[in-house]
């Protein structure tokens, strides 16, 4: 197998954004999502999880946001929002710790309070992770969720990814393998 390579231009995304028939859309944010993005932030449940900035502002939204081409042009991360029909915010999916050696990838996601437990996770990591193996070309994509977070771990279970191991700092790796989910088999 040979090394998977960063596409020319860096990370794409979805054209034409992914969908399915549960109205659950995974676009590129725009700069009209910061407000969403600040709150999301604030949330408490998802600041315990994921590293968000110390600072919460829509100002500070609005720069992340502003920098996404520069991440995904230099290959660092690929963030999608999760929007519903109506282009409410309800989560995150994305890309980081691109490794082209090994043609992988770390995939993480969130979502807001109100959209937990409804399967946009689950839909969004399952859209999302097809998409970074037939489309992008990876042929690896590793979850690091922690052991307190057994709603992840369900959505990473439900999306066809399998429990690899649990480190000793409490996080369990999860991955999927893009010639599992062809043949259907699981190594």
């Amino acid at each position: 197998m040979s090394a998977w390579r960063l596409p020319p231009g860096g990370l794409p995304v979805p054209d034409p954004p992914l969908g399915d028939d549960s109205g659950i859309v995974l676009r590129p944010w725009s700069a009209g999502d910061a407000p969403a993005l600040a709150a999301a932030w604030a949330d408490a449940e998802i600041a315990r999880r994921l590293p968000v900035p110390d600072d919460t502002t829509v100002e500070r939204a609005a720069h992340w946001i502003a920098g996404g081409a520069k991440r995904r042009r230099l290959g660092l991360a690929l963030d999608l929002v999760v929007v519903d029909a109506d282009d409410r915010v309800l989560g995150e999916v994305g890309l980081s710790a691109v490794d082209a050696a090994h043609s992988a990838a770390a995939i993480g996601w969130w979502t807001i309070a109100e959209a937990r437990g409804r399967g946009v996770a689950s839909t969004s990591v399952t859209l999302f992770t097809d998409w970074s193996l037939d489309m992008l070309g990876l042929a690896v994509l590793v979850a690091e969720i922690g052991t307190d977070n057994p709603a992840s771990s369900a959505v990473a279970e439900r999306a066809g990814y399998r429990r690899l191991l649990e480190r000793p700092d409490g996080t369990v790796a999860y991955v999927t393998r893009g010639t599992e989910r062809a043949t259907g088999v699981r190594c």
